[in-house]
């Protein structure tokens, strides 16, 4: 036990010793995957050598977010290969698709992500109680799956990821519309067709990624965020806030579409919680707040974590942080949470662009350890603020 001990304590002291762990040792963290949940235990285990009450919290989920993007460009492509006379089923079908995106994009009611959640996961969970009577929760999260590479990850695309994403989803509305309205003529079904044809090029895109892409190690994406939130957390049970209950999540899933994070909300009553969340902290650019989330819908990030966040960087230059209002990636953690209404504000090290994002470069060796600990540095501080009381509400 001694020597279990020594070893977690070791991790506990350096960032990129839980960065060697997750994505050195343990390897490409496919979500649902095995590795994925050998990661979760991991980090489980560690946690409780050093005393804190944590546990794996189990939920259902799948593999990539390949399967219901995939499934909705398969809905809306499918009314081109029926015969112009099968006007009500195309529409139905044109319709269907809208429907499903505007509901898995909402991050809220996803019922055909339910539907396909079929493989288990889990998040980590632990909760570090103050010195003093609890008066509010501080919750802070990152994500321990990683992802897989494909071409429209490669490094010379990827900073239209986004863009795509919204081309996609726009045309897949398009022709939800559309259908209905000139389905019925010649012209209109050439145009809808076109629209089609492009949708059928993002699914040969979604399979080729399936097919021939590779797990990647995930260095920076996340097991850099992990390692800033467990640092911090070993440094608060050494040292307990003064009023402020501290919960740990490191969530399963992201990957695939934020579910770790989504199924923490469902089984939590997270009313007035605050949410840091730590994503791709790994490079070397400037340490970001992010005060807008989204790709297909949109949430602005929680005003007083703003706040907070902009009154730690303006007090230390040296922490090379700022505001991004147009962040590179997809969706975060935080969003589930803001897309309920919730207060969060992520944290990610970028310039225009994630160093290596969803590509087998994502390795220990290109984790730049400047941008980890300025990350570290700058969630501490932004935890003393919540604790000092600088993000609770204004009395009324």
């Amino acid at each position: 036990m001694e020597e279990t001990r020594a070893d977690a304590t070791a991790t506990r002291e350096d960032p990129m010793e839980w960065i060697q762990l997750l994505a050195g040792d343990v390897g490409a963290r496919r979500p649902t995957s095995r590795a994925e949940r050998l990661a979760a235990q991991l980090v489980t285990e560690r946690l409780r050598a050093a005393g804190a009450d944590a546990s794996l919290e189990p939920f259902r989920g799948y593999s990539s977010f390949g399967l219901p993007f995939g499934a909705i460009l398969a809905t809306a492509i499918a009314p081109s290969l029926l015969p112009a006379e099968r006007r009500l089923t195309r529409s139905a079908l044109a319709l269907l698709a809208g429907a499903a995106l505007a509901s898995e994009g909402s991050l809220v009611r996803a019922p055909l992500s339910k539907l396909l959640a079929r493989r288990d996961s889990q998040n980590v969970v632990a909760t570090i109680e103050p010195s003093g009577p609890a008066e509010r929760t501080l919750c802070v999260m990152a994500h321990i799956d990683s992802s897989r590479s494909g071409l429209i990850f490669h490094p010379r695309v990827v900073g239209q990821m986004g863009r795509w994403i919204t081309l996609n989803s726009l045309l897949v509305l398009a022709a939800a519309a559309g259908e209905p309205l000139l389905g019925g003529s010649e012209r209109g079904r050439a145009a809808l067709g076109g629209a089609r044809a492009a949708l059928g090029a993002g699914l040969a895109l979604l399979l080729e990624r399936e097919l021939r892409g590779v797990d990647v190690p995930g260095a920076n994406d996340n097991a850099s965020g992990c390692a800033v939130v467990l640092s911090l957390a070993a440094r608060i049970m050494a040292a307990p806030l003064a009023s402020t209950r501290l919960v740990v999540l490191i969530t399963g899933c992201e990957e695939a579409g934020t579910l770790g994070a989504s199924a923490f909300l469902d089984a939590h009553d997270t009313r007035d919680w605050l949410f840091l969340n730590v994503d791709n902290v790994g490079g070397g650019g400037t340490v970001r707040y992010l005060t807008r989330e989204g790709v297909i819908s949109h949430w602005d990030a929680d005003p007083g974590l703003i706040a907070v966040a902009a009154s730690v960087a303006g007090a230390d230059p040296g922490l090379r942080m700022d505001a991004e209002p147009s962040p590179a990636g997809l969706t975060y953690d935080a969003s589930p949470v803001l897309a309920r209404g919730g207060r969060a504000l992520t944290l990610s090290v970028q310039d225009g662009a994630i160093e290596n994002l969803h590509w087998p470069t994502d390795t220990v060796a290109n984790v730049d350890p400047d941008g980890v600990a300025r990350t570290l540095e700058a969630a501490a501080a932004i935890v003393a603020a919540v604790d000092r009381g600088e993000a609770d509400p204004l009395p009324e």
